[in-house]
């Protein structure tokens, strides 16, 4: 037999066209230098059929970089700078690594939702759109939109699954405030419907003595369909209980004198009637929205108000909303002209050294010594399917916040 020959050497190729697509140069380079743009491709390994795609850039010597691919996927771009040939400055530079999408146009009309930030009190708006093809809507109050609602609308029919948090008990020393409350659920958003989140912070005794944690409410206009409980805050000597999901009944807290946690409610039992705090014992929020406004109108509390632009509690019209999505939520004042819609509704404690409960359906009781605040109740009025209900992880003193994904 013969003895087998040795390898040939290697030959290089450059292939303009790819199974895993290609590039077209529009512009060169300037003032020599010559920069390019990477993106990566995830390319099958053997079998299927032959798919030509194309990746299309231009701009690569302005500030603004288009990029534009003719098939839907997703790619990681980023940028290489050359000072190879510049003297001065000899080095290269990488710029971070950021997601490319291309969706269809059906991607694009199914996805979509927007979002006003309304101040309940003058009018002042934020609008931006997201489409949760691409990514999710994280919804987190700030300092400034603690007061405002969240309010999500969309053009067409839109399945999504939605985190809801209750904001957590603020601590005292070395004890911890309780955690707020989570609910996880899959809802289908409605064409042309408002939807509105009502989220705080937790701005301790400004809200409640004691630092009760804020709860998290979900409307689907005027009608309160999901609650998740704020926890309770700590005591000089004991923590604060911990906020309910939806169902689920607010902790107690811990050390001498605690708050008990709010009133656990089956699926669609919440009262009409909202019930004011009073001293240390919690209240409960209203099953639909009454308004300052509104009330005045002759509206009841779950009745459509049309569509329409949003109104302020004192009924200005906010002329930067949506006029073409039918609303229902009738914005508060506070009291005593006015209710905030029950929401802040935390027992509060005897003092700032003793726990005050958490808002939720029920708000938790404020305690009568040194131990925490009960946390407040979650709930459900039964429309929505709920995956799972537990903890949020923020913790202490965390803020009510909601996460929109899209459901495929």
């Amino acid at each position: 037999m013969a003895a087998a020959g040795g390898g040939g050497g290697g030959t290089s190729r450059f292939r303009a066209t790819t199974t895993g697509g290609n590039i077209t140069k529009i512009t060169e380079s300037v003032d020599a230098v010559n920069p390019y743009i990477q993106v990566s491709y995830k390319v099958p390994g053997s079998g299927g059929v032959t798919v030509t795609e194309t990746t299309t850039l231009s701009g690569t010597q302005t500030d603004t970089l288009s990029i534009k691919c003719d098939v839907v996927k997703t790619q990681s771009v980023y940028c290489v700078v050359s000072g190879a040939s510049i003297p001065s400055t000899p080095t290269t530079v990488t710029s971070d690594t950021a997601n490319f999408y291309s969706i269809s146009q059906s991607n694009l009309e199914q996805s979509e939702l927007n979002l006003e930030i309304i101040d309940d009190f003058n009018g002042t708006i934020a609008s931006s759109t997201t489409n949760l093809f691409q990514q999710n809507l994280n919804l987190i109050p700030t300092s400034t939109t603690s007061q405002r609602s969240f309010i999500v609308y969309a053009d067409k029919n839109i399945p999504v699954r939605i985190t809801l948090d209750g904001g957590g008990g603020l601590a005292s020393g070395s004890n911890a405030g309780g955690s707020g409350g989570r609910t996880v659920f899959d809802y289908t958003l409605l064409a042309n419907t408002e939807y509105v989140f009502k989220l705080g912070q937790n701005l301790g005794p400004a809200r409640s003595v004691g630092g009760g944690g804020p709860a998290a409410y979900f409307y689907e206009k005027g009608t309160l369909l999901v609650v998740s409980g704020g926890g309770g805050g700590a005591g000089a000597g004991g923590v604060g209980g911990a906020g309910g999901g939806a169902g689920i009944q607010g902790t107690n807290g811990g050390g001498t004198g605690s708050g008990t946690g709010g009133q656990g409610l089956l699926n669609g039992t919440l009262p009409a009637d909202g019930i004011l705090v009073s001293g240390r014992d919690g209240g409960r929020v209203e099953s639909c929205t009454t308004g300052y406004y509104y009330e005045s109108q002759g509206k009841s509390p779950c009745e459509d108000i049309g569509t329409l632009r949003f109104r302020t509690a004192t009924g200005s019209e906010v002329s930067a909303s949506a006029s073409t999505i039918t609303r229902g939520y009738k914005a508060d004042i506070a009291y005593p002209n006015g209710q905030y819609g029950y929401r802040y509704n935390g027992g509060g404690g005897a003092n700032n050294s003793t726990g005050g409960g958490g808002s939720g359906a029920v708000g938790g009781s404020g305690a009568s010594s040194t131990g925490g605040g009960g946390g407040g109740s979650g709930y459900s009025n039964g429309t929505v399917t709920i995956v799972s209900t537990g903890l949020s992880p923020e913790g202490s003193a965390g803020s009510a916040r909601a996460f929109i994904e899209l459901r495929t």
